[in-house]
């Protein structure tokens, strides 16, 4: 017998903050930061019902991004950054990437899996960062919906909206979205990968200039590898239409012990470049 899909909601929580929050920033900047996995709330219903604990589901939590962008917020350019975590809805995916191996019962015509999405990376993740189930048995599709209407959609009216105002008064507009990244032999020696989408996404004299500031600091960077940007980089980058974004991903270990989530003496030096960062992109759009 199948399972019967179920309309039931998870509890109210009144202790869950807003999905999204914005800090505003100065009219004189084109620049908008965003940190879309730095989410740190779990709702209980997520937690006691995951297969995994916490500590894993974690594991795929871009920690503190939010904090490291202050002193560059502090410049001019506002931040907006997710509260709920990648691996209850991820925003840099599409909406509907999904694996539908996930569900039961019927499964609209209108999800469009990529390969991503298939291994278990979409926009409701399957798996955690570190590649564990997350749930002991399929999900009814109401219940992915429901979270991309409370998450998902959220965050890209916001961002989206504060985007095409910046653009609007400046006749420009700059991306900079923040990730970190684990130490893996994947990322070799890089600090930071810069995500442009191979030059699709932002004007070359930007990855440039964020390239040459970067190393000037005393960063080694590397260039879409293994990260050339996700979702949300391919969705608001347009540079013909004078609108660039720049996926930036840090390495986690410049600003925390990764397995205990906990940031160390690297946290303020590291805030404190990426400020001048967005100084130096701040003067070159000026």
């Amino acid at each position: 017998m199948q399972p019967q899909e179920t309309a039931n909601a998870p509890p109210a929580d009144p202790q869950a903050p807003p999905p999204v929050i914005t800090m505003q920033g100065s009219a004189a900047s084109p620049i908008v930061l965003a940190a879309p996995h730095a989410g740190r709330y779990y709702p209980d219903w997520f937690v006691e019902t995951a297969r995994q604990p916490l500590d894993d589901l974690r594991s795929g939590e871009d920690s503190f991004t939010e904090l490291l962008a202050q002193p560059a917020h502090a410049l001019g350019p506002a931040l907006v950054h997710a509260t709920f975590p990648r691996v209850l809805c991820d925003p840099n995916r599409a909406a509907w990437d999904l694996d539908p191996r996930m569900f039961h019962g019927p499964i609209p015509p209108f999800i469009r899996p990529t390969e991503r999405g298939l291994a278990g990376l979409g926009s409701i993740p399957r798996i955690t960062g570190s590649h564990r189930a997350i749930y002991r048995s399929r999900l009814p599709f109401n219940e992915a919906a429901r979270r991309i209407a409370t998450y998902w959609m959220p965050y890209h009216t916001t961002l989206a909206n504060l985007l095409r105002s910046t653009h609007q008064q400046h006749g420009q507009c700059l991306l900079l979205d923040l990730h970190s990244m684990p130490d893996t032999a994947e990322i070799g020696t890089a600090d930071f990968v810069l995500g442009d989408r191979h030059g699709t996404a932002c004007a070359p004299a930007i990855m440039d200039r964020a390239e040459q500031t970067l190393r000037a600091l005393g960063y080694s960077t590397a260039r879409n590898t293994p990260y050339a940007g996700g979702y949300i980089t391919q969705q608001y980058g347009h540079p013909p239409k004078n609108c660039h974004a720049l996926q930036i991903e840090i390495r986690r270990s410049l600003y925390m012990t990764e397995a205990t989530h906990t940031p160390h003496d690297g946290f303020e030096p590291l805030a404190q470049g990426l400020a001048v960062l967005v100084a130096r992109l701040l003067e070159q759009m000026s």
